[in-house]
């Protein structure tokens, strides 16, 4: 008897201590069913696009779901971060991480770890809008393609908080700007989103850009999307597109222009040489915007090249201040002059290496040697070497391509020096003279412009003209000459 009460006994102890684990195991599991491992059904709104750079015109826009996306699911307490486990490459896809049970889920992708969800109205905050985008070949940056979801289970439907304008440049370019004209009119920075009624909405809160920039390695012919806002820019707009070799072309449109969610806008497709694409020649190198004159297409070589020309002779230190200034001389092949300075026919001195100076032997040697037919190297180009960038002296083609095809040209008796008119633009160049040893010859009735093209061994090409006469002929290297610089833009 008295053992079976110590068994007994043994037995109500084992019960009770697997009692007490069993209930702390179940308090264990219900602390920890605070946040827990969840997965979530993510589909989206929209038309059945198949890929993500699919996208149609005028309908809805759905990306499929890529491995590595994320989204921030609210719990109503957190920001969590879910990351996509199954459906890759579809619409529908699942998504893992962990989660508080609720009554009400929120939903934004791309994750934003910066956003939290306010329970007092329903938004989410500290969300960005990229002011920056990445350019994607037929597509759009996806970390820009802000969506938003609601539910009250694990099955959510995104719905697009922004819409596209689709811009479709014929050339290459490094970056596209679309910009709004009203000072307060916002298309990115930090914002706040709502899901609404269904109606996802954005508004802006901080950080605003009244631009955004779309920026990679932009290809030719190629349709690009830019994410935007539901806004109305009722001050009207710009697009610009800023090709490879740093010019920016800009089409503006004076009408306001209204951006809708989940709508693209198509602007069009953009060449060089279209009539509402104008041609905003910005500072390159040390050359402000009015100190450039946009002479028109020419065929150089077989190619088409936009020919850009200074407005004014190339000095020591940059260009004249005038057009009809005479700038600074310089043998050929030479990157600053033998002079110290001068005022109209007064050398103010030469330098100690140069005491002859425009003599014959004076300009520069070079190994290997310059000879027949060769353009510059760049290296040795005085326009590339004191503005840098892309400007150049003209080279023979160039000359002969400007002089032979410009739509009128003539000698200017008033100024002193020849004109030239091409695409409704003027180019003056004035009749500098030239140097010869130490003396400075036919100043305001003949000039002498340096091309980058060696003749011979000790003689160069160069535009020449007077009262009657432009031609490009030789001329020997050591002579003082003018330089004009000139900037070639690519022609599709």
């Amino acid at each position: 008897m008295k053992k079976y009460i110590q068994s007994m006994m043994a037995f109500a102890a084992i019960v009770s201590f697997a009692s007490c684990s069993s209930e702390d195991n179940n308090t264990t599991i219900e602390n920890e069913s605070a946040t827990k491992v969840m997965t979530f059904t993510a589909t989206q709104e929209g038309d059945e696009q198949s890929t993500r750079a699919a996208i149609s015109s005028t309908e809805s826009k759905v990306i499929n779901w890529q491995e590595g996306d994320q989204i921030s699911i609210f719990d109503g307490k957190t920001n969590n971060q879910f990351t996509l486990k199954n459906g890759a490459g579809t619409k529908s896809a699942t998504f893992q991480g962990n989660a508080a049970t609720a009554a009400k889920y929120t939903a934004v992708y791309p994750y934003q770890s910066e956003a939290s969800y306010d329970t007092s109205n329903g938004k989410v905050t500290g969300i960005t809008l990229k002011a920056t985008q990445n350019a994607t070949d037929n597509s759009f940056d996806k970390e820009a393609a802000l969506m938003i979801a609601e539910g009250d289970n694990t099955t959510l439907t995104f719905k697009n908080v922004v819409g596209y304008v689709k811009v479709t440049p014929k050339f290459a370019c490094s970056k596209i700007v679309l910009q709004a004209a009203g000072e307060s009119e916002y298309l990115a920075g930090m914002c706040t989103l709502s899901y609404g009624d269904g109606k996802p909405s954005i508004t802006f809160t901080s950080e605003q850009s009244t631009s955004i920039t779309l920026s990679g390695n932009i290809t030719a012919n190629t349709a690009y999307y830019i994410a935007v806002p539901a806004v109305t820019l009722t001050a009207g707009w710009s697009i610009s597109f800023t090709d490879n070799t740093g010019n920016v072309y800009t089409r503006t449109g004076s009408n306001s222009i209204t951006f809708k969610r989940n709508i693209v806008i198509n602007l069009g497709e953009f060449s060089r040489t279209d009539n509402n694409l104008k041609l905003t020649l910005t500072q390159n190198g040390i050359v402000p915007a009015d100190k450039q004159v946009d002479m028109g297409v020419f065929e150089i070589n077989g190619k088409n090249y936009r020919l850009i020309f200074a407005k004014s002779n190339l000095t020591k230190d940059g260009l004249a201040a005038s057009e009809s200034d005479y700038g600074d001389y310089f043998a050929w092949g030479a990157t600053e002059p033998w002079y110290t300075s001068y005022s109209g026919e007064n050398f103010q001195g030469w330098k100690p290496e140069h005491s002859s100076g425009y003599a014959s032997g004076t300009a520069p040697a070079f190994s290997p040697e310059y000879t027949s037919e060769k353009d510059f190297e760049m290296s040795d180009d005085p326009a590339r070497k004191i503005l840098g960038c892309d400007w150049q002296i003209p080279t023979k083609a160039i000359w002969y391509a400007f002089v032979n095809n410009s739509s009128s040209k003539s000698w200017d008796s008033d100024r002193k020096g020849y004109t030239f008119t091409n695409n409704s633009q003027t180019l003056f160049l004035p009749a500098a003279g030239y140097v010869r040893a130490k003396y400075f010859n036919d100043y305001g009735s003949q000039g002498r412009y340096w091309s980058g093209t060696a003749y011979s061994s000790s003689y160069a090409y160069r535009l020449s003209f007077s009262d009657g006469k432009l031609k490009v002929s030789d001329i020997a290297r050591s002579y003082g000459c003018s330089v004009r610089p000139v900037r070639l833009i690519p022609v599709d």
